[in-house]
């Protein structure tokens, strides 16, 4: 009875050992499943933050852009009444002395306007075109028999846009 006692006790030691090494396996297969978890986690935190920051930088730099946009149209817009002097003095009739000085103005008002143009400034074309509300400003209606209704028939002062965005419309007569 002794040897079967024995034998017992031996088979309940292995049985416990097993189990003991049965349950070390499972808690390294948990282990193993947590830390795949754990590295999945912040895999997609990761990408969540370099999405965003990625994201945060293209909105910086479309603000930096309109910020710069609209300074350069504030001190552009500044720049016009300079430039419609230029313009009454080019159309203003010279003979004589006069012409040789008109013709310096013509000089610096082309050179003016290729620079203003390099750093986006465009005049409006108005003769011809629709009315536009958002580009002409309508100071009186006119009949016409040369254009057709609500046509801009003549500018009054030339309007300006920078890069696309009107600083100032244009004054015109529309054909009424």
């Amino acid at each position: 009875m002794a040897e079967e006692q024995v034998k017992e006790e031996i088979l309940e030691e292995e049985v416990t050992e097993s189990t003991e090494e049965q349950n070390a396996a499972d808690a390294v297969v948990d282990a193993g499943q947590v830390l795949e978890e754990l590295k999945a986690d912040f895999d997609n935190r990761y990408k969540r933050l370099q999405a965003d920051f990625e994201n945060f930088k293209r909105r910086t730099n479309q603000e930096k852009e309109q910020l710069a946009g609209f300074v350069k149209g504030d001190v552009l817009k500044d720049l016009l009444p300079v430039l419609d002097n230029f313009e009454r003095a080019v159309q203003a009739p010279a003979e004589g002395d006069a012409k040789v000085f008109l013709d310096g103005f013509i000089m610096i008002h082309q050179n003016l306007m290729a620079m203003l143009s390099k750093h986006g400034v465009a005049p409006i074309e108005a003769v011809g075109q629709p009315f536009d509300p958002n580009l002409h400003q309508a100071i009186m209606r006119v009949p016409s028999e040369d254009f057709e209704s609500d046509t801009v028939c003549e500018v009054l002062q030339t309007g300006y846009t920078v890069d696309g965005r009107c600083i100032r419309p244009a004054m015109v007569k529309v054909v009424e």
